[in-house]
């Protein structure tokens, strides 16, 4: 078994793994957070945007085991639906998937902010890339949010050093 990472439009995928993203999204999303949203939208399909996913290979099979969203806009690209399947969350994986989102942006999407709405538990882990919060705390659908924002100067910063 090995971990790949693949940045890709929906389109690009086969509808098992559409099928593979969505129910890992829809699992934590969904049920795990008990969160009644829309949890697929327009965005998934815009022709701009990218799903960074960590696939869990082997022979026979592959399987989404992490995903994240980058939606590019004017000088910002906003990255969200930050997601890991529960066997792999404290094994550094997250870590890797979002420092390989965080590349991609800085090598396709060159002197752009990086935002984001971190859900409330999560502030502090992406202060510790950088990103910083922007205004108030605020509600979705019964989940608190920050705002959070990463300089694309920041974002260079921490894309040239090496990985600690």
């Amino acid at each position: 078994m090995t971990i790949q990472f693949s940045s890709l439009r929906l389109i690009d995928l086969s509808p098992l793994e559409v099928h593979s993203l969505y129910k890992l999204r829809v699992d934590v999303f969904v049920a795990e957070q008990k969160t009644p949203y829309q949890e697929i939208d327009d965005a998934d399909a815009d022709k701009n945007t990218r799903h960074i996913l960590a696939w869990r290979t082997s022979q026979d099979h592959s399987q989404v085991i992490g995903a994240t969203r980058v939606v590019p806009g004017e000088d910002i690209t906003q990255i969200g639906r930050f997601v890991l399947a529960p066997d792999y969350r404290g094994t550094g994986l997250g870590d890797k998937l979002l420092r390989y989102t965080l590349r991609y942006v800085f090598e396709n999407h060159p002197g752009d902010d990086v935002i984001l709405d971190a859900q409330q538990p999560l502030v502090q882990y992406y202060e510790k890339y950088g990103f910083m919060p922007e205004g108030e705390l605020f509600d979705d659908t019964g989940v608190p949010h920050q705002n959070m924002r990463l300089s694309a100067a920041k974002l260079a910063q921490l894309i040239l050093k090496p990985a600690p």
